[in-house]
């Protein structure tokens, strides 16, 4: 007797996928899973959420004997009702050989209303957004887990994740033409209209990532996230849950008579006097900003990101004007998040050409010149 075949899948509409995502938020539906779903493991991101069917559509498939009992045909086991957005790992646990039974339709349609509920309760007027992915330091991102869901519904994502390795001039030189081409594919897509508003997710050298922060100081509002390595998650704004650190940041400017201005600004750790003077000298401008306390675990929430990066783009606009400098040099430690934001801060119309150098402890000299904006 010949097997009987499994009917054939429709393929589903733009529109319906794009519903999924919208009313998932980007995020996998299984119960207590908050990764959003916009990169692969491969480098080559798509959004990367599993459309599972709460019904199988295979004859043999999970669930699938219940079909007639919640009122599916062969011919609309494609209806978004039936659908769930998930990661993989929670897409294989419901539909497991081993597990599957403890994930019988039911289970699965309350997870799905709830979860989409609980997406709807955001906010009333939900904002489209397209994620811009900059990981250049070790593997990509699979997923991007927040402390918290975002008013943002993420529906798509641009991707930077090949990992910068050469650190020559050549190099340096490449990875602007990567950012910029990375640029031009985020601005096709915003200039579709489908989006309101960009977030920003980077790992990468923080040169690179002021450069990219040049590029997108005129688009559509950004939200930039910083990733929390102790906890292992993206953060943007500060929690009610924890009370902010202060800052308390300084600042002090040393007049050389120089028509070429050197700015430090120490957050991670502190740029010294001995690092700007071996390779550039003692006869040039000199504006230093610097946080009480330095450290790595400093300047994670973007209360304190702003404070900082206003800091910067008044002081130095303010210089500049009086002084007229011919070029600025840059020498930075701290997180990325701050790096997107002072490349943003960057007035290409207003300033004069930006020098920016690479950090590197275990080298001497420690910072090497690396690209120019």
């Amino acid at each position: 007797m010949a097997k009987s075949k499994s009917p054939k899948r429709r393929g589903l509409a733009p529109a319906e996928i794009y519903h999924l995502w919208m009313v998932s938020g980007g995020i996998c539906t299984f119960k207590g899973c908050k990764e959003r779903l916009v990169a692969n493991n491969t480098g080559k991101l798509t959004n990367a959420g599993i459309i599972a069917h709460i019904i199988g559509h295979s004859n043999n498939g999970p669930r699938r004997e219940f079909a007639e009992e919640y009122g599916y045909s062969e011919e609309d086991l494609e209806n978004i009702t039936n659908l769930m957005l998930m990661c993989y790992p929670h897409s294989k646990l419901i539909d497991d050989t081993h597990t599957k039974d403890s994930y019988p339709p039911d289970v699965l349609f309350e997870m799905k209303k709830e979860h989409e509920a609980w997406v709807r309760s955001w906010t009333d007027e939900k904002r489209k957004s397209l994620a811009i992915v900059h990981k250049r330091l070790g593997p990509p991102l699979t997923t991007l887990p927040l402390t918290e869901h975002s008013s943002n519904i993420m529906v798509e994502a641009v991707e930077s994740q090949s990992e910068f390795r050469d650190f020559s001039k050549e190099g340096w030189e490449k990875g602007k033409e990567d950012n910029s081409k990375l640029y031009q594919k985020f601005v096709a897509k915003i200039n579709k209209g489908k989006y309101d508003v960009a977030e920003v997710y980077a790992i990468s050298p923080i040169p690179l990532l002021i450069h990219l922060g040049s590029l997108l100081s005129d688009t559509v509002p950004l939200t930039v996230y910083q990733y929390d390595r102790e906890n292992e998650y993206w953060v943007n704004k500060t929690p009610t849950t924890i009370e902010l650190e202060e800052l308390i940041p300084n600042f002090s400017f040393v007049d050389n008579k120089s028509k070429e201005l050197v700015v430090t600004i120490s957050i991670s750790g502190i740029v010294t006097e001995e690092d700007v003077h071996v390779i550039l000298g003692k006869d040039k401008d000199q504006f230093n900003i610097v946080i009480e306390n330095p450290h790595i675990k400093r300047l994670l929430y973007s209360e304190q990101v702003q404070e900082i990066q206003k800091i910067f783009k008044d002081k130095v606009e303010a210089l500049h004007l009086q002084k007229r400098y011919d070029l600025i040099h840059l020498l930075y430690t701290g997180p990325a998040g701050l790096a997107i934001e002072l490349g943003r801060s960057i007035n290409k119309n207003m300033w004069p050409e930006v020098a920016v150098y690479e950090y590197k402890y275990r080298e001497s000299p420690s910072y090497h010149y690396a690209l120019t904006i």
